[in-house]
């Protein structure tokens, strides 16, 4: 027989917003479903089936943001999983930690030094950057997992570079002080290279142009929403990608961009840093600010010895995240913590 896992999130692939972290973890508990029944229990959203089944894993949608929490106890009494996996659901984790059944919390996402004492424990963590960083603030409970990086769009071909000095950014409406950093960091670089030119991918909630002088508004290109395939052909076009995050960041476009022969220029965050490996397969700014971006861009144009070998090397590092990797380590992991557990 086969034992029980929970997982409880605040989303789930299916979402419109699900990012690559959802796509990570079910690509993961999908590996397992020989040996464990996986659940994954969340709330539901506009479209959704009540429950469905994905690749072997049992997806359960319940309630909204706010009555989440209640499903999610009624779920735990009735069923009583061998072990409960919690992400990004803060005030289950602090419940989870007063339950009889063991549970464990998968971080996707860095949370402020503060959230560090409602952690579940175990914690698992994937980014080494993200575990130092827990470490430094008195959190000695985490376990990482290596970095199983799969690409969702294994993109290889590398193209012609653009004539003219091009850097590339791809938007996250979510966060858009990233585009204000870029626009920034565009300005200024604009001043000493003149024939620089940016491009902008995705949507764009709040443009910019008005901050921009009218005589560089030009040379920034906006491309809207599109596939994949041709997001990365632009990617691999561009001098360099631009990633300015202010929270941490599982790195994934960094990893396709570097398939695609284009360094990326990144602030220094949890999971941007361990995709450049800490500025030796790409380039890290020395502060989180655009003045520091700009600096990035600056060196990216002026010395082209160093970019040439910091494609290679980003082009090679992207090659050794494999979720073969993971899977092995993630099941040793849960053979330890579901052992005193019957299976059902």
């Amino acid at each position: 027989m086969r034992k029980s896992l929970l997982f409880l999130t605040s989303s789930d692939i299916q979402h419109p917003d699900a990012d690559f972290s959802h796509h990570l973890l079910h690509e993961l508990f999908k590996r397992i479903t020989d040996e464990y029944n996986v659940t994954c229990l969340t709330p539901a959203f506009f479209g959704g089936r009540d429950i469905e089944s994905i690749d072997g894993v049992t997806y359960i949608r319940r309630g909204s943001t706010l009555s989440f929490s209640w499903h999610a106890l009624h779920y735990i009494q009735s069923y009583s999983p061998a072990l409960i996996l919690l992400s990004n659901v803060p005030l289950l984790e602090f419940m989870c930690r007063y339950s009889t059944i063991p549970s464990a919390r998968i971080l996707v996402n860095m949370p402020t030094c503060q959230a560090t004492s409602s952690f579940s424990d175990p914690c698992l963590v994937f980014h080494p950057s993200v575990l130092m960083t827990l470490n430094k603030h008195g959190y000695h409970q985490a376990v990482r997992l290596p970095e199983g990086l799969d690409l969702l769009f294994p993109e290889s071909t590398w193209l012609e570079k653009e004539k003219r000095p091009t850097f590339v950014y791809v938007s996250r409406p979510s966060q858009p002080k990233e585009l204000f950093d870029v626009c920034q960091a565009f300005i200024a670089s604009k001043q000493e290279f003149q024939t620089v030119q940016l491009w902008i991918i995705g949507h764009c909630p709040i443009r910019f142009d008005a901050s921009i002088p009218a005589a560089m508004q030009q040379s920034i290109h906006y491309f809207g929403d599109i596939e994949p395939v041709e997001r990365n052909r632009h990617i691999s076009r561009a001098t360099a990608l631009l990633v300015p995050s202010h929270e941490d960041n599982w790195g994934m476009i960094v990893y396709e961009a570097a398939r695609v022969g284009t360094p990326a220029i990144v602030y220094d965050t949890p999971g941007l840093c361990d995709a450049v490996q800490y500025g030796m397969t790409g380039y890290l700014a020395k502060a989180n600010h655009p003045g520091a971006l700009a600096a990035e861009m600056r060196s990216c144009l002026l010395d082209e010895t160093t970019y040439q070998m910091l494609r290679y090397a980003a082009h090679q590092f992207s090659t050794t995240k494999r979720l073969h990797d993971l899977e092995p380590t993630f099941r040793d992991w849960l053979r330890i913590n579901t052992s005193d557990v019957t299976a059902d």
